[in-house]
């Protein structure tokens, strides 16, 4: 097999402005498999000289574009030498990772009958206009998505990375560019894959599976929104530290928890067992059952929750 050239553009955000070392952990894999690395950050960072020997062109300039801007700024960069590369990969620090080594990942994907590819698939969204409501609208999560050549060289990949703008919303954003781009890309007669075939009827199993993904599924990566206890609502992240595998150094996690102050418990929450077993039980349900629940028993149950 023929050895492909990749181009990863990672995208980077802390409000410390701090590159933290579960990201420099990340970027030393995305090294392994990348050809060019080039790093981009939304502000301008303290410690850039930590990943200068990582990273073949960092950039670092303030923006409020979001983790698309940034993709956008390394893609500009890279736009007159995209002829070099035969795949094009974005990767943003939402996760903490890899678990597994990527290679593998990639070598696997690399057999594929496809045109471009993610770890994992959401199959709902946010519709169109102004409604908040949850939708049929299948897209490659953005978190870690491959492009190949005749994606990212065709003049429809370049129109929509040059439309990229501020946006007032956080959910304009997933819509406009996370879901859009797959929805693009679909309407074009590009075809898709995931490295993960699972929980695809389930509505951001990258946070809701996250357990059963890592255990069944040697899902390679884990939201960091999960031991920041972000996602109280959703999910429990109890005994995440017994699931991710042993060759990764949970330090930097924790590290990384302490530093921003956050993960922070419940002192009145019930047993982990009781509340995997309800956020199980709650993942599988239909999107406005879901929140009927939920909210009721978050009501009458605060202690649910991490």
């Amino acid at each position: 097999m023929i050895a492909m050239k990749r181009a990863v553009i990672f995208t980077h955000y802390d409000k410390q402005n701090i590159i933290d070392d579960y990201v420099i952990f990340y970027l030393k894999a995305l090294k392994e498999i990348a050809d060019e690395l080039v790093f981009v950050s939304c502000n301008f960072v303290k410690n850039k000289q930590d990943i200068e020997n990582i990273a073949t062109k960092i950039i670092d300039e303030t923006h409020s574009e979001y983790d698309f801007g940034s993709y956008k700024r390394g893609y500009l960069y890279l736009k007159e030498r995209l002829n070099e590369f035969d795949e094009l990969v974005f990767v943003n620090d939402s996760c903490y990772g890899p678990f597994f080594p990527l290679k593998n990942i990639f070598d696997e994907m690399d057999k594929k009958d496809c045109d471009f590819w993610g770890i994992t698939k959401n199959v709902f969204g946010y519709r169109k206009g102004s409604f908040k409501f949850f939708v049929k609208r299948p897209h490659i999560q953005s978190y870690f998505i491959s492009f190949k050549k005749n994606v990212f060289t065709s003049k429809i990949f370049d129109d929509f990375m040059q439309s990229i703008t501020t946006q007032k919303q956080k959910r304009e954003i997933i819509s406009k560019y996370e879901i859009g781009l797959s929805e693009l890309l679909y309407n074009n007669g590009f075809k898709c894959s995931t490295y993960i075939k699972a929980f695809e009827n389930i509505n951001n199993p990258a946070i809701l599976k996250w357990r059963q993904l890592i255990i069944d599924y040697k899902m390679p990566l884990l939201k960091c929104s999960v031991p920041r206890l972000h996602n109280r609502r959703l999910t429990t992240a109890e005994g995440w530290e017994k699931i991710i595998p042993s060759e990764y150094p949970k330090d930097l996690i924790e590290n990384n928890i302490k530093r921003l102050n956050l993960g922070k418990k419940n002192k009145n929450s019930c047993s982990a067992e009781t509340k995997r077993k309800f956020f199980d039980f709650i993942a599988d349900k239909p999107f406005l059952i879901k929140k009927i629940i939920m909210k009721i028993v978050f009501l009458v149950f605060p202690f649910i929750k991490d």
